[in-house]
């Protein structure tokens, strides 16, 4: 983008995740941490449980008025499940079966894009 004196605009790259939507900075890849693109696996927590701060729930928890939460607080994590634990909690089901349908999804993308091969689709049968 150019801007109105004639400059180019700084750019940042960023990379949305498939599954969930949220992006990343191209930093994020260049990480060699836990907190890296692309770093979870069957260890990692699928399902976290959080504490709202306030007392009450509420779909928007900013603001000022009395339920705002606590600056720097976030929300506590009260408990977490891998895949290999939720997919035997019934409450969970629906979550974990929606997971899955969007990551095949994208899987047939990649895949008829040319980005996963036949070989690589056929190593995940086990």
């Amino acid at each position: 983008m150019i801007l109105c004196d004639g400059e180019k605009m700084p750019e940042l790259v960023k990379v949305v995740c498939p599954g969930c939507g949220l992006n990343r900075s191209d930093s994020a890849f260049k990480r060699e941490d836990d907190s890296a693109y692309g770093t979870w696996n069957e260890s990692r927590h699928i399902i976290q449980i959080r504490g709202i701060p306030g007392g009450k729930k509420s779909d928007l928890l900013v603001g000022t008025g009395k339920y705002r939460k606590s600056p720097g607080k976030g929300f506590p994590i009260i408990d977490s499940f891998t895949v290999d634990v939720a997919k035997d909690m019934p409450e969970y089901q629906e979550y974990l079966k929606q997971i899955a349908q969007q990551f095949i999804k994208v899987v047939r993308i990649f895949h008829d894009e040319g980005l996963i091969s036949d070989a690589e689709i056929e190593s995940m049968k086990g």
